[in-house]
Parts: structure tokens; C-alpha cells; sequence
């Protein structure tokens, strides 16, 4: 097809000034007997053509903030615990999953912390699949003299969920032909992420290994690419990791990367450069407490937001964020767009296909 391609496009391009029309009719036409569709958005190979990938489907959810007893900000951690129950009621309504991430702050930081994992653990053991785990900045920065877990601690009691003592990042294959990353950003301490040099080298390692994949799916917990130019203000920049493009820049040279998901700025935001789309997901204990199904076939990855069920919650939960100053930090001109900002500006920052 590709020479069917080629040649006509060659065709087409030495032709003369006279010969322009009728070649454009005999390219159009000869892209259609090779089975090649032009559309609004560019060529498109039809589902025959299309990569070999199994159906499947997998979630996101990220930012539960677990907070037994928690007080409520921009977060609503007071109803923490109840946000994170009415999250895994919802799973057994969609269509089975075949494993799901849980991306980063699981458990908010404090002397509740222990309590907070232990809810976690108990509600965690009722999934039927598997689940794997990245850590959040929440996770890698104790509040000295009163959280009771660290960075380590996490490794060890999450062992088996993609970590292990000594080791943040993790890979698997669900099916055949694809490679899921999770690729460890946090830093000790900081809200921001940074890709030290040895993580780049597992991943640059990780990607040349499995460079006869299909595709290949990251997730990392802060950002890749930035959702709204203010996230590359030096007083907004912590939701990015530092050094962003460089990581970016190692994806682009692999063909068969196609997805980016992220979470941390508790946002839907959906940034496509070039071959990869760049997701930063929702999160459950901020307006609009929702998480992201994904749907995986040959034809594209479909990915859309599930709302929690407990509208009462939610409606608090957006009076909380729109009270927030972290509302007049995102538009101090008109803190209420920030709802907006945190539901996706637009329809496909919700929902959208990628056709791969």
C-alpha cells in the first residue's frame, strides 16, 4: 500500500499545470483502490491496515488523597474515603478491565497516613484484576515528626503491584504486542517531577527492548506535557516534570509510542504531538471526581471520563475547588473558570479517539 502510495503522490507532484486535475482525480482514485481513506484530519489507514492489537480495556484512576479523618481544601478529603468506595463501585459497571493504574497520591501525606493505607489495602482487595501502582509526591514526601510511612515503606507494602524494594518504575505486557511503562518522576520531598539520568537510561532501555511492540503506553504521576500555558510559570511549574522535553524527546524516537498519561494536576487535558498523545487524567478528590476508561483495538485507543455516583459529594466538592485559592492562582482575573478548566475545556479533553 505504501508503494501505491508513494508512487502516486510522485505522480502527482512532477505533474504540469495542465495535468494537475486529471492527476488529482487518478490519485484520489488510486488511493481508494488501495484501500486509503482522505478525510478532514489527514489519511487513514482503514481497520485491515491497522496494527495488530488485541481489544482490551484498562483504567486510570489517580489523586484519591486517602485522608481518614482528613479536612477539606481545594481536595475534598473530608469525604476521601467515600470518594474512593464510590470509585470501585463504579468498576464492575464497565466493560471488563484488564488491569488498572493507579497513578500517584493513593494516600495524602500526615499523621493519618498509615490509617489512610490501610483503607486503601482493604477496599483494594475486592478488585478482580490486577492493579499496579505508581507513586505520587504524596507518597515520597513525609511531613517530618508526623507522617508515619516513606518512600520505602510504600515499596514494600505495594510489592508485587509493579514496585519492589529499590524499584519505583515497572513494565508489563497485558497482551500481545503491547508494552505499559510505569515511569517513576517524583522527587524526595518536591511537589514537581524530575527524570534523574538513571531513570532515563530504563526507559530509553525499556523502549528499545520492545521496539518490535505495537504499542506502547506510559504513565508517569506529574506532567510530560503542560495542560495550559501557566504550567510553565515558575509559580505553576510544579505540576510539570523538570526536565519534560528531554523525556519527550527520547519517546518521539520510537515509533510505536502512542500514549502518555499522567495525573497530579487533577485536570482533563488531552495535547496530541506528533505520533503521541499526551493525557493528563482527572482526579478523584477534586472536582470533577472522575477517572479515565481506556479502550485499546486495532482501530485507535478510546478514552473517556467515568463520574463518580454521589452528586451531593460532587456539588461539594466543586464549591470547594471554586472557593479554592488555587482558583484565583489559575485565573486571578476569574477564579470560577477553573471549573471549566478542571471538567477539559473542550469535548475531546473528555472523550476522544486516538487512531493509531
Amino acid at each position: 500500500m505504501l508503494t501505491i502510495l508513494c508512487h502516486l503522490i510522485k505522480k502527482l507532484t512532477f505533474a504540469s499545470t495542465s495535468e494537475v486535475h486529471m492527476n488529482r482525480r487518478t490519485f484520489l482514485t488510486g488511493m481508494a483502490a488501495a484501500g486509503i481513506v482522505l478525510t478532514s484530519e489527514g489519511f487513514f489507514i482503514p481497520a485491515a491496515e491497522a496494527l495488530d492489537v488485541p481489544s482490551f480495556h484498562f483504567a486510570h484512576i489517580t489523586d484519591l488523597h486517602l485522608d481518614v479523618d482528613g479536612q477539606s481544601n481545594w481536595q475534598h478529603r473530608e469525604k476521601s474515603v467515600p470518594l474512593f468506595i464510590d470509585t470501585l463501585r463504579q468498576i464492575p459497571r464497565l466493560p471488563k478491565l484488564k488491569f488498572v493504574v493507579f497513578g500517584g497520591d493513593q494516600i495524602h501525606y500526615g499523621p493519618r497516613d498509615k490509617e489512610s493505607l490501610t483503607a486503601f489495602q482493604q477496599w483494594t482487595a475486592h478488585l478482580n484484576m490486577p492493579y499496579y501502582i505508581l507513586l505520587g509526591n504524596t507518597e515520597v514526601s513525609p511531613i517530618q515528626g508526623m507522617s508515619k510511612l516513606k518512600r520505602e515503606d510504600y515499596l514494600n507494602i505495594w510489592f508485587g503491584k509493579g514496585l519492589r524494594p529499590g524499584h519505583s518504575s515497572w513494565a508489563f505486557t497485558p497482551v500481545k504486542g503491547v508494552r505499559i511503562i510505569g515511569l517513576d518522576v517524583t522527587v524526595d520531598g518536591k511537589p514537581y517531577g524530575e527524570a534523574r539520568p538513571k531513570d532515563l537510561k530504563w526507559l530509553e532501555r525499556e523502549l528499545k527492548e520492545n521496539a518490535d511492540k505495537n504499542l506502547i503506553i506510559l504513565f508517569t504521576h506529574q506532567l510530560l506535557m503542560p495542560t495550559t500555558e501557566r504550567d510553565n510559570d515558575p509559580d505553576w511549574s510544579f505540576w510539570m516534570v523538570r526536565n519534560s522535553a528531554e523525556v519527550r524527546d527520547i519517546l518521539k524516537r520510537f515509533k510505536n509510542v502512542r500514549l502518555v498519561i499522567s495525573g497530579h494536576h487533577h485536570v482533563a487535558s488531552v495535547v496530541t504531538e506528533g505520533r503521541i498523545t499526551y493525557v493528563s487524567d482527572p482526579a478523584i478528590i477534586t472536582y470533577p471526581c472522575a477517572f479515565r476508561l481506556f479502550h485499546v483495538n486495532k482501530n485507535g485507543i478510546h478514552l473517556k471520563n467515568v463520574y463518580l455516583g454521589d452528586q451531593a459529594v460532587v456539588s461539594q466538592a466543586k464549591e470547594l475547588l471554586a472557593s479554592d485559592s488555587y482558583a484565583k492562582m489559575y485565573n486571578p482575573a476569574d477564579p470560577l473558570k477553573v471549573i471549566s478548566y478542571s471538567e477539559g475545556l473542550t469535548p475531546k479533553d473528555r472523550e476522544m479517539k486516538i487512531r493509531l
